[in-house]
This record gives structure tokens, sequence and C-alpha cells, in this order.
């Protein structure tokens, strides 16, 4: 049988890549992977970049409040007067410094654990935690109920039925539809604003002492946070004086 003989002088066409070719290939699926990976970061710096930027920076303030433990004033007309300061109904909401706050836009939240013991005696709901919202934009509406479950945690707005009691100005305060009131009026800095009544500022009887020992020395953790922002402008342990 006879056999195809080649020439040794004729090159023979490569069937597949060279060596060189070979090496080359790498170069690009690396070079490739790199693009492909720059543009992935720039784009998730973007959006995060843009996150960011449309967030809303929280308003520039500072709260002051106190709270107290003590007894009613005898006739109920405590809370209006100016001396010897805001009666023990009173929880008093200053606000120091900062940028004018609608009132509307605020959601004020009162955190307490009841006490083991008031005077050496035990608290019927001692451990139990009470929380409260105050919300701005319900104003008016939907005000606390003293026959609410004071541990199923509520949101309400703030009224009185005593219209002098029901605004926050204080002292004697002002009457009418110019009367401040939580969820309409403006808070000023350096301007303080009476709650003239501590039950639906707190959602809870807070003169029940074998019930929830509210005393003094007492801690009351308050948050109050922007909504519009929903940032946190004021978040601290208020300790009630007598």
């Amino acid at each position: 049988m006879c056999r195809d003989r080649k020439d040794p002088e004729k090159k023979e066409e490569p069937l597949f890549f060279t060596d060189d070719e070979r090496a080359v290939s790498p170069v690009i699926g690396v070079m490739l992977m790199l693009v492909v990976t720059i543009i992935v970061a720039a784009l998730v710096s973007s959006f995060a970049g843009g996150l960011s930027d449309s967030a809303d920076p929280a308003p520039t303030t500072a709260f002051e409040i106190s709270v107290r433990a003590g007894d009613p004033v005898e006739g109920g007309r405590g809370a209006t007067t100016w001396w010897p300061g805001p009666a023990p109904e009173c929880v008093v909401l200053k606000m120091i410094a900062g940028e004018t706050l609608n009132s509307r836009d605020l959601k004020i939240v009162t955190t307490y654990t009841v006490p083991e013991t008031y005077n050496g005696v035990p608290v019927r709901h001692a451990g139990k935690i009470i929380k409260h919202t105050l919300d701005g934009a319900i104003g008016q509406e939907d005000v606390w109920d003293e026959n609410s479950d004071p541990f199923v945690p509520q949101v309400n707005g703030y009224c009185l039925e005593d219209p002098a009691l029901n605004s926050l100005a204080p002292g004697n305060g002002m009457f009418g539809p110019g009367a401040p009131q939580f969820g309409t009026c403006l808070f000023h800095p350096g301007e303080q604003y009476w709650f003239k009544e501590r039950n639906p500022f707190f959602g809870f009887d807070v003169t029940d002492r074998t019930a929830y020992g509210f005393q003094e020395g007492s801690v009351v953790h308050v948050t109050i946070v922007h909504t519009p922002t929903g940032q946190t402008v004021y978040d601290k342990d208020v300790v009630a004086a007598w």
C-alpha cells in the first residue's frame, strides 16, 4: 500500500490555537472581568450615594423635659399656676435651641417599667412595661382613655376636657382657636410648653401608686421622633422629681 509522502519543506497550517494565542486568551478574560467589576462597583457606589443624598437630615434642635411625681394640687387647678412653678400635674417640655418645629410633625414616645415596690410595699404590676405614644398628626383626636389597658401600647392625640388645661401655654394659657395645642402649635426655641395632665401623656394613672409605683426617682424613657424625616431628635431617661 502506498502512503502519501510529506514534503519536508512544506509547513502545515495549524488546526487549533498556537501557544501564543493560548496565552492571550486568559489575559483577555481577566481584563474583561476587571472591567465588569469596575462597572459594578461604580454602579453600587452611585446608588449608595444617591440614597445618602436623598435622605432628609434631622432638624437641629435640643429639648429638655421635666417630670414630677408629687400629688396633684388640691382643687385641680394647680397646673395652670405660675408659682411656685409648674404643678406636679405638669410635664414640661422646653425647646432649648434649634429650628422651630411644628408639633404636628412630632411623636412623643414614653416607656415606663413598673417598679417592684412603692415605699416598701409590693406593686401590683411590678416588672410590666407601659409604652405610650402621643402623635401630633392625630392632634386632638383619639385621646387617651383612662379605662384602657395601659400595657397594650397605644397611640393617641393630646386633648383635655378643660380648655385652659388643654393649652400648652404656661400658666393660665390661652383659650380659643389660637391656643397652642399639641398637633397644631409650633415649638419655638427658648419656649416651654406645659402638658398639664400627666396621665394622658404617659398613658396610665400615675397617682395609683399600688398599681404602678410612680414615685420620686421613677425613670421614664422619652423619645421624640420627627416624623417627616423619621429621625430621633430626643432620646433620654427622664427622672421624676417630687
